[in-house]
């Protein structure tokens, strides 16, 4: 599965220098980037990957190549179970002294995002359905440039399992090489026009990276899924590395819980409610 996504889990943020933009971390990508926000979608990217899959005939469409990513990430009844996701780690960037720390959590089509800054500053970013927001030092800000069906990707805890219901199309480019690595290419155009890009390894199975347009811009950016660790459920990719020209962005998971979490958690707090018209 991945986070990102993101995640997808997007386009480079600028959050961490002390500008206040913000990721979105998405349930099964973390972050995907956004310029415009730090919580729009990078998906990011979280990524549950896989174990290594048997070397098969060479695929044809990409009906086979997604079918086979669900198997290689541990099968549909595992990533059917995960219904609450707590992810701790470290977030990197290109520019900044020191790292910073994030906890995320998700449910199904919520999501909560909390980043501690090097210099102990907090940016939390949030979706409890309907509502994208962020809450900086300088307040709070409500996401209205992306798409909500984007938001709603990366925030869907079985995406892996039903890619193709966020696409107008999504076909099998070929084969090429793809960050060092053989990957089946799939190529489409999201429900909401934007061009989409996924590699997955012709080896593994697994979803090695994406190139895709932002969805709340028009810039290109990469996201790459590495080091992939068993918590208890699917296997997840713990380094998630998001690129745009020479920008980069790293997040490294420590901890993955899949303990219940109370939907309370993702009731938009006072400062946004005020926003919400």
């Amino acid at each position: 599965m991945s986070v990102t996504r993101r995640f997808e889990f997007g386009e480079l943020i600028q959050i961490l220098c002390g500008q206040d933009r913000y990721f979105q971390m998405t349930s099964w990508r973390l972050p995907r980037l956004s310029g415009m926000r730090l919580l729009s979608s990078i998906t990011v990217v979280i990524l549950f990957a896989a174990c290594v899959w048997p070397q098969a005939a060479q695929l044809t469409t990409a009906a086979q190549v997604l079918d086979r990513y669900p198997q290689a990430l541990g099968g549909a009844p595992a990533i059917q179970r995960v219904q609450s996701l707590t992810v701790r780690g470290e977030m990197e960037r290109t520019g900044m002294a020191g790292k910073a720390n994030f906890v995320y959590r998700a449910k199904p089509f919520k999501t909560l995002f909390k980043v501690t800054r090097p210099n102990g500053t907090e940016v939390i970013a949030g979706f409890d359905g309907k509502v994208s927001w962020t809450i900086t030092p300088k307040g709070a800000e409500i996401d209205k440039d992306t798409p909500l069906d984007a938001i709603r990707r990366d925030a869907d805890l079985q995406y892996s399992l039903h890619q193709p219901d966020y696409f107008k199309k999504l076909e099998l480019a070929g084969v090429t090489d793809f960050e060092g690595r053989r990957c089946y290419w799939l190529h489409g155009t999201t429900n909401w026009g934007k061009d989409n890009n996924q590699f997955y390894d012709v080896a593994t199975g697994l979803l090695v990276g994406y190139r895709f347009e932002g969805d709340a811009s028009k810039a290109t950016s990469i996201a790459l899924f590495e080091d992939y660790k068993n918590f208890g459920g699917p296997l997840m990719a713990t380094r998630n590395t998001n690129r745009r020209g020479d920008q980069s962005q790293t997040f490294t998971y420590e901890s993955v819980s899949y303990e219940p979490i109370d939907d309370s958690l993702f009731e938009l707090p006072p400062a946004v409610k005020a926003l919400v018209k």
